[in-house]
């Protein structure tokens, strides 16, 4: 029996091992068994995930590095928020190496990986932050949230400056360092004339991983990185055209609401 509230885990299956050995004549034993359930459900995840005929990367499969910081605990989660990985991504790029300059990013940022799933153009999807943790890709509204990436860039040229925060407003929140970032990104923007749009194997996974989490936790919204930030008196223009097609989509079908 657990020693955990049954409120932690949602009902549900999920695959757990264990081994006995008895001898004959003798009396078997009762043992108790605490089963940490926030585990079982991160596992129970990545089984169902992997039942669907996915591949699904753990954050040990893909060597995933430590974190510089200790991401605070999160759970009871009753939203998603889809983003991409922005203009330095592709889909022409490898999977695996974009996961990692991701993290790398990511690390450099906020001491972890800011999303918890991530997805590349192969339909490849990663364990990015621990479920258990904590995000960081929504600006003052992370708790609560799941968030997953597209490992490509699915804006088009001059999103970034219709919708972005803009280099000033950046400058006067976060300092001149983060306000020089975004200008410079702003500027990457205006001579992109490149993007990706969601491959089938991406949208594939997308819809089993959201199928699936909802499977486990009482998900009632779902919506674009760009929707988030206005409900926080923010702006972003990720997850791009081509996401926010995709969020409405799976929206529909899945009967959520937007932020």
């Amino acid at each position: 029996m657990s020693s955990n509230s049954p409120d932690d885990l949602k009902t549900g299956t999920f695959d757990t091992w264990t081994a006995m050995e008895a001898k004959s004549g003798t009396a078997t034993k009762t043992v108790q068994v605490n089963v940490d359930s926030k585990a079982a459900t991160r596992q129970a995840i990545i089984v169902e995930i992997r039942r669907k005929k996915i591949q699904f990367k753990t954050r040990s499969d893909w060597k995933a590095k430590e974190p510089t910081t200790n991401p605070k605990a999160d759970w009871d989660y009753k939203a998603i928020a889809i983003h991409h990985a922005g203009n330095s991504y592709s889909c022409a790029a490898d999977g695996a190496t974009e996961m990692q300059k991701a993290e790398a990013t990511d690390i450099q940022s906020f001491g972890n990986l800011s999303y918890h799933y991530a997805i590349d153009c192969q339909g490849v999807i990663y364990e990015a932050l621990d479920l258990r943790c904590r995000g960081a890709h929504i600006e003052g509204g992370n708790t609560g949230v799941i968030g997953i990436v597209f490992l490509s860039d699915l804006t088009v040229r001059g999103e970034a400056e219709r919708h972005g925060p803009g280099a000033w407003n950046v400058t006067k929140k976060r300092g001149v360092i983060a306000g020089i970032k975004e200008w410079l990104g702003e500027q990457k923007d205006k001579a992109d004339v490149t993007h990706d749009e969601p491959t089938e194997q991406q949208v594939e996974a997308a819809f089993a991983l959201i199928k699936t989490l909802l499977h486990f936790f009482e998900i009632k919204t779902l919506g674009g990185h760009r929707e988030f930030a206005i409900t926080h008196g923010t702006s972003r223009a990720c997850p791009g055209v081509y996401g926010m097609i995709l969020v409405e989509m799976m929206r529909r079908d899945f009967n959520l609401t937007p932020p």
